[in-house]
């Protein structure tokens, strides 16, 4: 039982190495996207787990998408980007206290531009295509918050990707 475990986490791990940096960075933009989402779901219902938990994880990705710029390059795209996850961290880091969900919303549409512009740019550089690409989602509203709910249980998965560096 425990090697068959140890297998598949070994082939897991295996796969994952395989996933183009590129991609992996799409990725976490769609699941910032998502737990940005729910976040401010959670805010406007007044449930503070689903609130806390997917701004955490917001945070989490933020941080990691931060962390993935080449810290020797200073470039002007480069420093726009540091300055705007930092903006964002700052910002989604008060939320438990201000609960304004307009900082939470501000924040999608933001990233929801850098997965637009990423996916025009790095990902067509790099050969990738978006797969089901559909219009950007609308930010969540109070009649929208049900099926919004939905798509974050559905999409429960986590991206766990350490990538120090940026295509």
């Amino acid at each position: 039982m425990v090697s068959k475990q140890a297998s598949n986490a070994y082939f897991q791990a295996q796969a994952s190495a395989k996933i183009h940096p590129a991609k992996l960075v799409h990725m976490m933009y769609e699941r910032l996207l998502l737990n940005l989402a729910c976040a401010c779901e959670g805010l406007e219902e007044h449930d503070l787990k689903k609130r806390g938990e997917n701004l955490s994880k917001a945070i989490a990705i933020i941080t990691e998408l931060n962390c993935s710029l080449r810290a020797e390059d200073e470039s002007e795209p480069a420093q726009f980007l540091r300055g705007m996850y930092e903006a964002m961290l700052i910002e989604l880091g008060k939320i438990p206290v201000s609960k304004d969900a307009a900082v939470i919303r501000q924040a999608h549409r933001y990233v929801t531009r850098l997965k637009e512009i990423w996916e025009e740019t790095a990902m067509k550089e790099n050969g990738l295509t978006v797969e089901g690409k559909t219009e950007s989602a609308p930010v969540i509203v109070h009649e929208e918050a049900p099926a919004a709910y939905s798509r974050c249980q559905e999409k429960k998965s986590t991206v766990s990707a350490n990538v120090c560096f940026l295509v």
